[in-house]
């Protein structure tokens, strides 16, 4: 079992708070080894291979929307973050890819391994557009995201945008909205409902405003 490991936040938790640089290694080491145990005890010692997944550069959605995460704009990093990134890349064979997010690239290698021979390890939410396997390693659970649940969570997220992100779409429709107008549709049936919404939101640019949702929501698009 490969378990695709999101190590972005990992790192960047493990600095924060940390009093010097071997308060944040031990802190980044203590938890991946803790992964690594957890993954063992479910699918067997020998038979699972973490692949750290991070430090992806010069995402596309920043140059398809200027608005894109500008709200995260002048917020410094945590002491220790760009050292530890450097000692995590010295120790660890990192994915890392340059024109996409991490999460993008993790969506790419669930493609390319299959649902079936592969765990997602993150605790980022996006992750549930897809049919998966995830492990959340500050809770210490594995979720189990089914077919209809990743297709309803993405249409979703189109209606509900991510204010982490700055992606803000339709105002004053969230999640009591979606479970009365979505719940129980098929793929066209939800794509009819949630375009319907834009068209009343965006009048004449509602075709070109939800595709440009879709490109900075949706992972793996390219």
């Amino acid at each position: 079992m490969k378990g695709i490991f999101d190590i972005d936040s990992l790192v960047y938790e493990a600095c924060y708070g940390a009093e010097d640089f071997d308060e944040a290694s031990e802190s980044f080491w203590s938890r991946y080894n803790d992964v690594e145990y957890h993954l063992e005890n479910r699918y067997g010692e020998g038979n699972t291979e973490i692949i750290p997944v991070g430090f992806c550069r010069n995402n596309y959605r920043k140059k398809l929307d200027k608005n894109y995460k500008a709200n995260r704009a002048g917020t410094p990093k945590p002491e220790f973050f760009a050292e530890l990134i450097e000692h995590v890349q010295d120790n660890l064979d990192v994915q890392s890819r340059f024109g996409i997010e991490t999460d993008d690239l993790v969506a790419k290698f669930l493609h390319y391994y299959g649902k079936d021979n592969c765990v997602i390890i993150a605790i980022d939410k996006d992750y549930m557009q897809f049919e998966c396997t995830i492990f959340n390693y500050r809770k210490r659970s594995f979720i189990n995201v089914s077919k209809d649940e990743a297709l309803y969570n993405i249409y979703e997220q189109i209606v509900t945008g991510d204010r982490s992100d700055n992606v803000l779409v339709c105002k004053g429709y969230g999640k009591k909205w979606c479970e009365k107008n979505l719940s129980g549709k098929n793929e066209f049936a939800m794509m009819r409902t949630v375009f319907a919404l834009y068209s009343k939101l965006y009048k004449g640019k509602a075709r070109e405003k939800m595709i440009k949702t879709m490109m900075l929501l949706k992972l793996n698009i390219f």
